[in-house]
């Protein structure tokens, strides 16, 4: 069999969603008779799919290119694309003259067909006509048992502070039925879990008269499928009795993930985060009275112009009350063409730098008693990977340093834990995939795919010991 005449190695920086692209312009290659290899060095086409959604972003998509330019030689096709690109592409060809190609977002046809044809380019259209299809014959990025579904692109809501819109344009909700397709197609290969991600998944199917729960039911019906995880709900678009009826679906997980940004009403209004921002707290109460087990997940933005003391303090009291299981955080970043950019009242990095100090020690706090609720609980967890215990050593520190059921486990850590220990790293429903910790436990023969009956022995705020059962 004659060999593959391009071997083709992808560098995603960011997020979920630019993941999902990196897969869709692989599977482009591979339909052209291209392998996707795991090495640079064994490839001959290299792509950097960049992000631009903040400077943090931005900053370390220039460390990876920067990388790149200096290891590239003769032989391989540098292309830069994604949302960077999209908007400093004329900066990336002028400084950096080893790249090859530019390319904006979407344009996964116009890129292969460059690359094959040995014609360096500098390739932009539109991120409205951005087109996805093919996204069910993509290589996975991720184990082969679970999958990032992308089920809209762009966004409507025109936050104060987002380039999302000007960089991915409106709201373009994919149609259930191709979206059901794609899923059952992954499924055939293998894959037992979805994580659904968009811009805005509250928003999903508002152009095209579909919507969520539609959605989730169409896919509830795939047998070989087995977990549902949902991803970037806004709280202002979606009611909290609507994703409870979604959540009573047995494949989907009781998971959800919120980003409220904020809690200071000012504040809100400011950034013109979507719904009104008294009803936040209602609607997150609600899902913690009728379901006090939900696993919830909120990502906050601290130094927006005009923030107060008196505002994180708003914060710190909304999340002591909501208790959301994981938190993220975001330090503000002034974004060229958003209204926030104008925006008098900076507040001083150090001052920024505090407060999400204070932030994330609270959520520390919370998550670990929410952590030790679960102590002697016993949960389905699916194996990721295995690993030597050497590879994971501050992780499998930590938890020994943790809290523990009982102290017999905790005094058979040391002989659990030798030089020659393989440990399987995998999630319960608690956890997303990338996104949060992990449950870990002594491999023995699991194998990553592998379902686990498991008892939770030992935590920390962000992991979990667990032992087979």
């Amino acid at each position: 069999m004659t060999p593959p005449r391009h071997r083709v190695w992808c560098w995603t920086v960011g997020c979920d969603k630019n993941l999902v692209d990196s897969e869709a312009l692989l599977g482009r290659f591979t339909s052209q008779g291209c392998e996707v290899v795991p090495e640079p060095e064994n490839a001959n086409i290299w792509v950097l799919n960049t992000c631009g959604f903040i400077a943090a972003a931005r900053a370390d998509s220039l460390a990876a290119l920067e990388e790149l330019v200096t290891a590239k030689d003769e032989r391989q096709t540098l292309v830069v694309l994604g949302c960077w690109a999209q908007e400093h592409g004329s900066f990336i060809q002028s400084r950096y003259p080893a790249v090859d190609l530019v390319a904006g977002v979407g344009q996964f046809d116009e890129v292969v067909a460059a690359c094959l044809a040995g014609s360096p380019a500098r390739i932009f259209i539109s991120p409205h006509q951005a087109r996805y299809p093919g996204l069910a014959e993509r290589p996975l990025l991720t184990p082969p048992h679970l999958a990032f579904v992308k089920i809209s692109e762009g966004c409507n809501c025109n936050c104060t502070f987002c380039r999302i819109p000007l960089i991915r344009g409106p709201l373009r909700s994919r149609p259930v039925r191709e979206i059901v397709a794609e899923v059952e197609s992954l499924a055939g290969r293998g894959v037992q879990e979805i994580q659904l991600v968009s811009q805005n998944s509250s928003d999903y199917g508002r152009d095209s008269g579909e919507n969520l729960l539609s959605l989730v039911r169409a896919l509830h019906e795939i047998d070989e499928l087995r977990w549902i995880r949902i991803l970037y709900l806004y709280p202002g678009l979606i009611t909290a009795e609507n994703l409870l009826d979604v959540v009573e679906l047995d494949k989907v997980l009781p998971y959800l993930d919120l980003p409220i940004q904020h809690a200071s009403p000012r504040l809100l209004q400011a950034m013109k985060r979507p719904g009104y921002p008294g009803a936040v707290e209602k609607f997150m109460m609600t899902l913690r009275r009728q379901r006090p087990k939900l696993v919830l997940r909120t990502t906050v933005l601290l130094g927006f112009p005009g923030e107060e003391d008196e505002d994180v303090e708003i914060l710190a009291d909304f999340l002591a009350r909501v208790e959301f299981d994981h938190l993220g955080a975001y330090r503000y970043s002034p974004e060229e063409g958003t209204p926030a950019a104008t925006l008098a009242n900076r507040v001083p990095d150090e001052l920024v730098a505090d407060r999400e100090a204070l932030i994330l020690d609270l959520q520390g706090e919370i998550s670990l008693r929410r952590q030790q609720a679960r102590l002697g609980e016993i949960h389905r967890v699916i194996v990721d990977r295995v690993i030597a215990a050497g590879e994971e050593r501050e992780l499998l520190d930590a938890l020994g340093d943790g809290i523990w059921w009982k102290k017999s486990e905790r005094n058979d850590w040391p002989m659990v834990m030798t030089k020659d220990a393989q440990v399987a790293i995998g999630r319960s429903y608690h956890f997303g995939y990338d996104l949060d910790g992990v449950v870990a436990l002594s491999a023995g023969e699991l194998q990553p795919g592998d379902w686990v009956r498991t008892r939770f022995i030992g935590v920390t705020p962000f992991d979990i010991w667990a032992m087979a059962v």
